[in-house]
């Protein structure tokens, strides 16, 4: 499962939608492993985006960057956000053919124009991709405010 807080889920959506037509794309830093806690987000400039809006690398000083901040501490790179400016939120088979490290979460963000052209958010899904498998897993995702408000769960 993925947690991000609604502020992060809307900063990730403002930048996707800067981006456009170009895919956006930047790092989410985070802890944990079965539950995966986003701690923060990092934008990241697209290398690709002048060669279309079906492309995007990240750029690398931020993912260097992403990893000295995180050295010695119990946060670690956890994966990348992009936007597909076509408003799906689904992997495309580029994504999966890029995807070098199947323990990343790929937290994908469909865009598309508004009824006056400007571009909207309006879709955002989390996904483990695995190249060699050629498969797609769905991550769960909630909100860090909807996990606050919930209950403690004791064993029967």
């Amino acid at each position: 499962m993925l947690v991000l807080s609604a502020e992060q889920m809307a900063s990730i959506a403002t930048a996707a939608e800067a981006a456009w037509p170009a895919e956006g794309c930047g790092l989410l830093i985070g802890k944990g492993r079965r539950v995966v806690t986003v701690t923060r987000i990092m934008v990241a400039d697209n290398l690709l985006k002048a060669q279309g809006n079906d492309r995007f690398e990240l750029d690398p000083v931020v993912r260097f960057a992403a990893e000295r901040s995180v050295r010695g501490t119990d946060e670690r790179v956890i994966g990348h956000w992009h936007s597909h400016p076509d408003g799906s939120a689904k992997p495309s088979a580029t994504d999966l053919a890029q995807a070098w490290e199947p323990e990343m979460i790929w937290l994908i963000v469909g865009i598309a124009p508004d009824g006056h052209g400007r571009p909207q958010a309006i879709q955002m899904l989390a996904h483990r991709l695995n190249r060699e498998a050629g498969k797609i897993f769905a991550v769960r995702m909630e909100t860090a405010e909807k996990r606050a408000c919930q209950g403690a769960v004791f064993p029967t």
